[in-house]
């Protein structure tokens, strides 16, 4: 079992989004590995039996939970829409799209650390964030395409997708690892947003 469909009575549907928000709450606070169904059910009020007899396991869970959350994050960017929409420069839209992408990845970084070490040992969670990162790159490269024209670059398409590519690698590394895992230098999120907006236009503008 991959994933588990949402109940449609409404008590059997509150039960089931109180498992998914203790378990989102508890893998934040402990990772993937120190998550436990018996802690879930003690934080949700739901018994352990019912979430076995929902999910079948703890695997199918850590499932359900990263299949929300994919959710969520990519309507909360399509509720915000065109991070470009207000840039007057090429620059300034670069920085926008670069910024956009940081946010949610920042706003969600906790669990993103979590499921982003288990998408290296369970597959169903590695395609599905596979998936969500795919759908990000679109909406990345659709937003700063308007502004190919300013490119140097011979290939702008090459050169967009080489861009995402960099600001995401250098993003999922910090949320997984720090900033001091493969420099000794500290950088802050802010900065580190800052300079990658700096780099990618340096990159596609000159």
């Amino acid at each position: 079992m991959t994933t588990v469909r949402p109940p449609k009575q409404r008590r059997s549907r509150e039960s089931y989004e109180r498992v998914l928000d203790a378990a989102h709450a508890l893998l934040e606070e402990n990772g993937f590995e120190g998550m436990t169904v018996q802690e879930v059910a003690a934080r949700s009020g739901v018994s352990i039996g019912a979430i076995y007899e929902r999910f079948g396991n703890k695997e199918t869970l850590l499932r359900s939970v990263h299949a929300r959350m994919m959710e969520a994050m990519l309507e909360a960017d399509e509720r915000t829409g065109d991070p470009t929409e207000g840039a007057e420069t090429a620059g300034e839209a670069i920085a926008d799209a670069v910024a956009a992408m940081a946010r949610t990845m920042n706003n969600n970084r906790k669990a993103l650390r979590a499921f982003m070490h288990l998408g290296a040992v369970d597959e169903v969670i590695s395609a599905r964030g596979s998936e969500a990162s795919i759908v990000v790159s679109k909406g990345f490269k659709r937003s700063l395409a308007p502004w190919a024209a300013d490119f140097r670059h011979p290939d702008p398409d090459i050169a967009l997708d080489v861009a995402f590519r960099i600001v995401y690698s250098t993003l999922a590394r910090q949320v997984m690892y720090g900033s001091v895992f493969e420099s000794d230098r500290r950088i802050s999120w802010k900065r580190l947003v800052d300079e990658l907006g700096t780099a990618c236009a340096a990159y596609l503008l000159n």
